[in-house]
């Protein structure tokens, strides 16, 4: 690909844990790459020694928003995305001083910090698990003891970490557990706060997103795939997704998400209703996720043009294609919800939930 087939230049903030994955897929989309790394004091410890991924076309140490934003600007840097958890708050102030599309850095733990997920999702009265953010074992114990419950789950406050959360049945198992995963928490995410929750069913889906300015300038989500993480019997995955569809769009509205790609895990609760598990709104490390038809030198994606026989459904906004379980596909399980392009799908409907 020529330099005059590119897009634009795509800055990709602390990117030091993805592998090659990121600079490759973003290149088939038509991007020229710039890795961001923060210096090795500003990383957490355990990717203090990490190098950068083949395929980048130029490397930026970040020391100070000042000094990476002066870089990245002489490197006509026109779009900016944080390759995980650790690089949302740089991306976002970054994008902020580029002048480029991004979200208030003000409240940047919005988009990645379990904590205040919960915190602002309840004061809007949108359901999310029970639970408590905390430093203190002696504050999580206290909370399950005052909230007996089937069981709990003790996970690093960060979304996207690699630490494994840990089910606990009750208070004592949590003290048990407790200084391992923050031990962990530290070492991958440089943060010491845990978020100990209620146990989360068991029917657990992942939501996959790319949001950009709709038409009327406000932020437009739209839903790139869904997947069910077990197999639970209980209804259909095309019904699931259009039920969380709604809700993803809720809560990415919510917690401030105005542009590029995000991953959000829910779990359905009692009848059916989700229950926010987290929202990471990074790439991780993944390619920017393409509708079905869509150029692969586009960004953001372009609206998808609604049916004219297919009514809009009103809720938050979203824009989503029906999914269903592709039972063609003898590698996929069968109740894992996919998109189904229409170049392959004999039958397929397009929905615009719009405000």
């Amino acid at each position: 690909m020529s330099v005059s087939d590119t897009v634009g230049t795509l800055a990709v903030i602390a990117p030091y844990d993805a592998g090659n994955a990121g600079p490759l897929g973003y290149a088939r989309l038509g991007w020229r790459t710039v890795a961001v790394v923060p210096e090795p004091r500003l990383r957490p410890p355990a990717y203090r020694n990490a190098t950068v991924a083949a395929g980048y076309t130029g490397t930026v140490v970040h020391r100070g928003v000042r000094q990476t934003v002066k870089a990245l600007r002489a490197l006509g840097v026109s779009a900016v995305v944080a390759a995980g958890a650790g690089g949302v708050e740089p991306a976002e102030r970054i994008a902020w001083q580029l002048g480029l599309p991004g979200a208030d850095p003000a409240t940047s733990p919005l988009r990645y910090d379990r904590g205040a997920q919960a915190a602002r999702l309840s004061r809007l009265g949108i359901p999310v698990l029970r639970g408590v953010r905390t430093t203190s074992p002696a504050a999580a114990t206290a909370w399950a003891r005052a909230c007996p419950l089937p069981g709990y789950l003790l996970a690093p406050a960060t979304a996207g970490s690699p630490v494994k959360p840990v089910e606990c049945a009750d208070a004592l198992q949590v003290t048990a557990a407790w200084q391992a995963v923050r031990d962990a928490a530290v070492r991958y995410s440089g943060s010491p706060d845990l978020v100990l929750t209620e146990r989360p069913p068991p029917r657990r889906f992942t939501v996959r997103t790319v949001t950009r300015p709709g038409p009327d300038g406000r932020p437009e989500h739209v839903v790139t795939a869904v997947r069910a993480h077990a197999r639970t019997g209980h209804g259909r995955p095309d019904r699931a997704a259009r039920l969380l569809a709604h809700r993803t769009a809720r809560v990415l509205d919510a917690l401030g998400v105005v542009c590029g790609p995000a991953t959000t895990r829910f779990a359905l609760g009692a009848d059916d209703e989700p229950l926010l598990v987290d929202s990471l709104a990074a790439g991780t490390a993944s390619p920017l996720p393409l509708l079905p038809g869509q150029s692969m030198t586009e960004w953001p994606p372009p609206a998808i043009a609604r049916p004219a026989d297919v009514p809009p459904t009103v809720t938050q906004n979203a824009r989503i294609l029906e999914l269903r379980a592709p039972r063609e596909e003898p590698s996929v399980p069968p109740w894992t919800a996919h998109l189904v392009a229409p170049r392959t799908a004999g039958r397929i409907t397009e929905v615009e939930i719009t405000p």
